[in-house]
């Protein structure tokens, strides 16, 4: 299947991706080609394009990504390192990254690469994802938001949180704009308190929040409290969120998801 154009030299096309749409895939740049990918995925064991496997080893070409990354690995404990290193090697063979959408699963990225595929997304999807600084802490997730400006749906598992986090994240402006906000694996020391108080304030944003087992009984009954709160309330001028942790029994449970899902349906 050949979806490859070579543009002529010194034309206008050879500075924009004119009939990308049409072809899938475009070269151009006679002398430094670069491969336009409208979505680009590596599922498993290897890389695909339009579900066709693709071998970027290959390529001599610079990549533009254009609409979507996807990158999902088969686990494996004896190769763990390996995949979860596959999106790391293949960074460098991006020249650009223009990508709605930005799914990611068990893998460990430099802080530093983080704007070239994060500044474009609508949607991200963060599973098991570490983001390290140069000098090998994990990047705080106010931080990664913070360079997610144009996302609108933002769902990550396992985040770096402090104390801190929350009083961050609503210092970032695009924080309020998200519309749908999930993050699961919550550890304790995420400000409850602050949280509330935007909950309060909120009508833009579905927030999903699904908490760490290791959270204390006592942050415990405070998520109680906060949820039999929300399920009390005849009318809301809010957007009530939706809690996971444990001690949630499951009656509470399926109440508040019926409240979330009819709340955040109707404001």
């Amino acid at each position: 299947m050949d979806l490859t154009v070579a543009l002529p030299e010194n034309t206008p096309s050879n500075r924009e991706s004119n009939g990308a749409e049409d072809v899938g895939i475009n070269y151009f740049f006679v002398k430094n080609p670069i491969l336009v990918i409208p979505y680009l995925s590596y599922y498993e064991f290897q890389w695909t394009i339009a579900q066709t496997p693709y071998d970027v080893n290959r390529t001599t070409s610079s990549l533009w990504v254009a609409q979507g990354l996807t990158v999902s690995p088969a686990y494996s404990v004896s190769a763990e390192a390996k995949y979860q290193s596959i999106l790391t090697s293949f960074i460098p063979k991006i020249y650009r990254c223009d990508v709605l959408i930005l799914s990611l699963l068990n893998q460990v990225i430099s802080y530093h690469d983080l704007p070239l595929l994060i500044s474009s997304a609508k949607d991200v999807i963060f599973d098991q994802v570490v983001v390290n600084h140069e000098y090998g802490s994990n990047v705080d997730l106010q931080k990664i938001v913070e360079i997610a400006s144009k996302a609108t749906w933002f769902d990550i598992s396992h985040p770096t949180v402090t104390s801190k986090t929350m009083e961050e994240l609503l210092k970032i402006p695009h924080f309020a704009t998200f519309s749908d906000f999930t993050t699961k694996n919550v550890p304790e020391v995420f400000d409850i308190e602050a949280f509330y108080i935007h909950m309060k304030k909120n009508k833009t944003t579905s927030f999903r929040l699904f908490f760490d087992e290791s959270i204390s009984d006592e942050y415990v009954k405070r998520l109680l409290e906060i949820t039999d709160e929300i399920i009390a309330t005849k009318e809301f001028d809010y957007k009530p969120p939706f809690f996971r942790f444990r001690g949630l029994d499951y009656q509470r449970r399926m109440k508040l998801n019926d409240i979330f899902y009819s709340e955040n349906r109707n404001l």
